[in-house]
């Protein structure tokens, strides 16, 4: 193994906050009186949370590198979104992907470089140029599904930190509450002492158990929810892309699409937001006429 500056430098800062709540609890420094604008509760305990945050925070440095903790902090953003994906996004996706065919059989090589210009979807992207190649649909099919499987591995590996970031959590509210009773405990002869230490010691045991049922373990599940919508998606871009190199026709590939969906989605066409199918009709018939044209030039050509 390799030693790591990076790695240190940030177990040093975090280990410093579990360090400071410890000296705040045995009185050695009391960091929680130069902070005491933000103390708005008796529920507040700024060493408790020194205590946890630092401690839950030390561990996961110690574990993963610097890169998937940081990678899992930008994931507490997503505590109050949900995923752009669901039943009723993919049934646009499958009408979409069926303009992909049409588009693809009249002109693939412009169809690709429009892809790449235009598309957001850093997948479709790779597909269309995994397609420009020429493979075989097993070939495709192995190529991709690596890449899906990593995406998955990596989101895995994002909650598995956070589920260990969990597992501390009553650990380190634990090891808050011993410093607080010892202090209690130490304090006997002064009974004003009492009340902080044993405040102190319940809300880290508090903080922790809090942390771990509210934070950690919701977003780690949440992190592999999320993951395994995208794997649905991916799949079935992938399915498209197999059946168009297979050379199947439009009606069998929005078909085969449609089947991964809920049925109350393929059965009832008012779903869809009227916009959206107006837009999706109006361009399949300008593919069909295209096709139309194409079809008769060649005729023309073959008399």
């Amino acid at each position: 193994m390799k030693f790591s500056l990076v790695s240190f430098l940030l177990i040093l800062f975090t280990g410093s906050l579990l360090a400071l709540g410890v000296l705040d609890v045995i009185g050695t420094f009391k960091v929680s009186h130069y902070l005491e604008f933000l103390v708005f509760s008796k529920f507040f305990d700024i060493p408790a949370l020194l205590i946890i945050f630092g401690g839950v925070f030390t561990n996961a440095l110690i574990i993963s590198t610097p890169a998937d903790v940081k990678q899992v902090i930008l994931m507490f953003r997503k505590i109050f979104s949900q995923s752009k994906i669901n039943e009723h996004s993919l049934l646009k996706d499958v009408n979409q992907m069926i303009i992909w065919v049409e588009d693809y059989r009249i002109n693939r090589v412009d169809f690709i470089n429009k892809i790449q210009q235009e598309s957001k979807d850093d997948f479709v992207k790779y597909i269309f140029t995994l397609m420009s190649t020429n493979y075989s649909v097993v070939d495709l099919h192995e190529i991709a599904e690596t890449q899906i499987r990593y995406r998955i591995v990596e989101a895995k590996k994002l909650s598995d930190i956070l589920k260990n970031m969990g597992n501390s959590g009553p650990a380190f509210g634990m090891f808050g509450t011993l410093f607080g009773l010892v202090f209690m405990l130490s304090s006997l002869d002064n009974p004003s002492a009492v009340g902080p230490g044993l405040a102190l010691g319940l809300l880290a045991t508090l903080y922790g158990v809090a942390s771990t049922h509210l934070l950690f373990y919701p977003l780690s599940k949440k992190v592999l929810a999320l993951a395994e919508v995208q794997q649905k998606r991916d799949e079935m871009i992938l399915e498209c892309a197999m059946m168009i190199v297979g050379e199947k026709s439009s009606l069998y590939i929005k078909d085969k699409l449609l089947s991964h969906l809920n049925l109350k989605y393929v059965t009832n066409p008012t779903i869809f937001d009227e916009e959206v199918s107006e837009e999706v009709a109006i361009e399949s018939e300008e593919l069909e006429e295209q096709l139309d044209s194409v079809d008769e030039s060649k005729d023309e050509e073959t008399q």
